[in-house]
């Protein structure tokens, strides 16, 4: 594919609701833990091929045909996902005053297959709207921005892009689903919850809000494919040990992660130095009683897994300290998060990270979106060939199943001499191959 492809800006509009919000919602209250959510919008990339309707409906064979079918179904969805129409107010609430979410409609002049030959997180990145500096402005505190972009062979990426202050994998699933059901022409979607406030409240004294560094030039994201086939060895070799732990596959991919992270830190700086992974962990799931699904906001938190001695490396030993960590959590804090106690914890888990990072320790995040059912996001022209889910944050790496199931997607944003001795690693070749070509 040419390098150079530039995606072209056919349009810019705001997508209001199809009725206006009731006076009395006219403001959402941000809960503790969307505070202290850092000030970015999350996304994701829907790739659907010109081929991909199952139904042979001949309504969406041109752009503005399906650019029309989304933005009329966005607005009926946006009469039950109202903040998302609305603008924020600092870190402390959204304005629910229906200006609209903002939504951009674009070309780029290169083929889908050639595009996915050989997927390019920088090429990626500029069919998000966050990437058109004329929309950021125009869509200034906006809570929702999508775009959509057309390939010279009619296929479609559908660029959907929520303030994480309000969204979560979980949420924006929901979100999905529900648009996806209302363009379909379904009347019986998930009705949201908006009730996060009235779990955990806001604070108001202090600043508590957590920025996100800018990644800089000497940062680099790339992709990794983890093969199911190639995990089940090791997975068999962990679980026949003398604590009979069975790992999942997140577990095994963010263990590899890990450690081979370990490894080219250490290869570039010519010593060992202690590490700490922050697992994220679906809140809702893990109360008593659970949440439902449709609770939206920020219902995630993360516990550490650290590894502070060379010898503690092993991906066993890893594992074991993940399945750990993850049932200490859900047994002792995960409830606590319902109610005043919940102050507490966000602080001391403050606190606690402070004075890890005062010991020079390196701190990676992994977040996993695997389970959770985008690929089956089908706006009427049928589900998608691909689904991308970028996040560049230094030492974060986000997982997501491959639409067949049978691997597992990984994004890393490493630095690049790091990155350079990470996939260079004959331990993750073993399992993972690197940014191997989408197949259509």
């Amino acid at each position: 594919m040419e390098k150079k492809a530039e995606v072209e800006i056919i349009s810019r509009k705001a997508i209001k609701p199809s009725s206006p919000t009731s006076p009395q919602s006219r403001k959402l209250e941000f809960s503790l833990l969307d505070q202290v959510i850092p000030p970015i919008y999350t996304a994701v990339i829907l790739f659907y091929t010109s081929n991909t309707n199952q139904s042979n409906d001949s309504s969406f064979r041109s752009r503005s045909e399906k650019s029309d079918h989304l933005q009329k179904s966005l607005s009926k969805t946006l009469v039950h996902f109202y903040p998302l129409a609305g603008r924020l107010n600092n870190n402390t609430s959204i304005e629910c005053n229906d200006e609209g979410a903002h939504f951009v409609e674009a070309e780029i002049h290169c083929r889908l297959s050639e595009f996915l030959k050989e997927p390019d997180p920088s090429l990626l990145s500029h069919l998000l709207p966050t990437s058109d500096p004329k929309a950021t402005e125009l869509a200034r505190n906006a809570v929702l921005l999508v775009q959509l972009t057309e390939f010279n062979c009619g296929g479609i990426a559908v660029s959907v892009c929520p303030s994480h202050k309000i969204a979560d994998a979980s949420s924006f699933c929901e979100f999905l689903k529900s648009w996806a059901a209302v363009a379909r022409g379904h009347d019986e979607v998930a009705r949201p919850e908006f009730i996060g406030a009235s779990m955990l409240p806001p604070v108001t004294d202090q600043q508590i809000e957590r920025s996100l560094e800018a990644l800089g030039d000497s940062f680099i994201t790339k992709r990794f494919v983890f093969d199911v086939s190639k995990l089940a060895n090791l997975k068999a070799k962990i679980g026949s040990g003398v604590q009979q732990l069975v790992p999942t596959n997140v577990e095994l991919v963010s263990a590899i992660f890990l450690r081979c992270a370990i490894a080219a830190c250490q290869s570039t700086t010519g010593c060992f130095r202690p590490a700490l992974l922050y697992q994220t962990v679906n809140l809702r799931r893990r109360m008593a009683p659970p949440m439902p699904e449709s609770t939206i906001g920020n219902l995630i938190w993360g516990f550490p897994v650290v590894v502070e001695e060379e010898s503690k490396m092993d991906v066993g030993d890893i594992v074991a300290r993940m399945r750990k960590g993850l049932k200490d959590f859900c047994n002792e804090k995960a409830n606590i998060f319902k109610g005043e106690n919940g102050y507490s914890l966000v602080f001391e888990s403050f606190k606690l990270e402070g004075e890890f990072f005062k010991t020079g320790m390196r701190m990676y995040s992994c977040t996993s979106r695997c389970k959770f059912p985008f690929y089956e996001v089908d706006f009427g022209w049928g589900k998608p060939t691909w689904i991308m889910n970028p996040l560049y944050a230094m030492n974060t790496m986000t997982l997501m199943d491959t639409k067949k199931g049978d691997g597992i997607e990984a994004w890393l944003t490493l630095e690049k001499q790091e990155m350079a001795v990470f996939e260079s690693n004959e331990e993750l070749l073993a399992f993972a191959s690197i940014n191997p070509s989408v197949v259509i």
